[in-house]
């Protein structure tokens, strides 16, 4: 599988921190104006129809083009943006974090995302920037001068995939914690309840869609053998649940699953890092896996 991720927490600003609220609640339309913004050189143009779509940053960032190959779009349709918002440790203090992911053809763009920071809140949002490694270690970066870093980490998903294979060794059993809403609609209606072979079937064709469009793409086969095995998923019980309640429309709670993790289960911690579900790229559709037999 090949696809790189860069995962960036924003220390904000905290006459900033009401401003990005929208981020982290699925409404996500006025960041892409913004950055639209911060990349245009033509202004109030489509990027379908820009002559300078060519050179452009615009819309391999925002502008979610279909492939040219009838036959991924048959498969993923509309792709996703390529890049994550989330809430880091709580958004309520001064030392409060914003926590980005970018992912392929956005990682290396990501002063533009600053940037748009700035636009989307009309002030200086940023007040300190640090990307993690592979060990979760914060590398500390220049957020004054972010076009400068050179000591960014970009991660390959195919090692971290291989990292997480270690911790759902022998794995049947897990606890699945929607840390926001969950919004996945299946013919045509939003599910109201956790189905978990759908959960992890929409999850793999996300994952599987942005590694297409937005890196080298995937084993094919691999993801049609995975896809198999969460027909065999089962949901075990309800968990009390670690989240508060939420205004936002969306599936919540706490849930114990049995099936074949050791399979499944480095790809659910890789979809940890992107979401899941409408709003995905904007605080919705988070999730944590914990392994627990």
């Amino acid at each position: 599988m090949d696809l790189n991720l860069v995962r960036l927490h924003i220390s904000l600003a905290p006459q900033a921190v009401s401003g990005i609220a929208p981020l982290l609640t699925g409404m996500g339309a006025g960041f892409e104006e913004a950055l639209r913004t911060v990349c245009c050189v033509h202004q109030n143009q489509s990027c379908h129809t820009c002559p300078a779509s060519g050179t452009c940053v615009a819309p391999a960032l925002i502008a979610r083009q279909l492939s040219q190959d009838p036959e991924l779009v048959r498969r993923y349709q509309k792709p996703g943006l390529p890049f994550v918002f989330y809430a880091h440790s709580g958004i309520a203090d001064r030392d409060s974090l914003l926590g980005l992911n970018l992912l392929g053809t956005a990682c290396g763009h990501f002063p533009l995302f600053l940037k748009a920071l700035n636009q989307f809140t009309n002030q200086a949002t940023c007040i300190g920037l640090v990307a993690c490694d592979y060990q979760n270690i914060a590398v500390q970066l220049d957020h004054l001068r972010p076009e400068t870093a050179d000591n960014l980490p970009v991660l390959a998903v195919s090692d971290l995939l291989a990292q997480y294979s270690h911790r759902f060794s022998c794995c049947k059993r897990i606890r699945l914690d929607l840390l926001s809403p969950l919004r996945l609609t299946r013919d045509g209606h939003e599910l109201t309840r956790m189905e978990p072979d759908f959960f992890i079937r929409s999850l793999l064709r996300r994952i599987s869609s942005l590694a297409v469009y937005y890196g080298g793409g995937v084993d094919q086969k691999l993801f049609r053998h995975l896809a198999q095995c969460a027909t065999s998923v089962s949901l075990v019980r309800q968990l009390p649940s670690k989240t508060v309640g939420s205004h936002l429309r969306g599936v919540t709670g706490c849930y114990e699953l049995a099936g074949p993790f050791e399979e499944l289960g480095p790809f659910l911690a890789l979809g940890e890092q992107v979401h899941l579900g409408k709003g995905a790229a904007f605080g919705m559709g988070a999730f944590a896996v914990t392994v627990i037999g």
